[in-house]
């Protein structure tokens, strides 16, 4: 099971597990946080997963094209060690760590 939580204005909490089952509700969850909301800049807290795969890094690189296409700003912190070694194979670890 994944959750995106509002922990306060602009910042959203991601919780549980983000793979393959459960990418496209965390997908839709996210792009939702975002169109219905004034807020532009968001900080998304990533320690709260407990296990995540590529569907995972997929879905945080879709978020930033999305916003980085409506001229917003999102970053990420607490990225578990698994994402980030994902990311550094993949080579968009640093687009990752920088955010848009």
């Amino acid at each position: 099971m994944i959750e995106l939580v509002a922990t306060a204005p602009g910042r959203l909490a991601l919780r549980g597990g983000l793979d393959f089952g459960s990418a496209v509700i965390a997908h839709q969850a996210g792009l939702a946080f975002f169109s219905r909301s004034d807020t532009r800049e968001w900080t998304i807290d990533c320690s709260g997963l407990t296990h995540a795969n590529s569907a995972a890094l997929a879905v945080l690189l879709d978020w930033l094209g999305a916003m980085h296409r409506a001229g917003g700003r999102l970053r990420y912190e607490g990225l578990p060690e698994r994402v980030r070694a994902i990311a550094e194979i993949s080579e968009v670890d640093e687009l990752l760590a920088a955010g848009v």
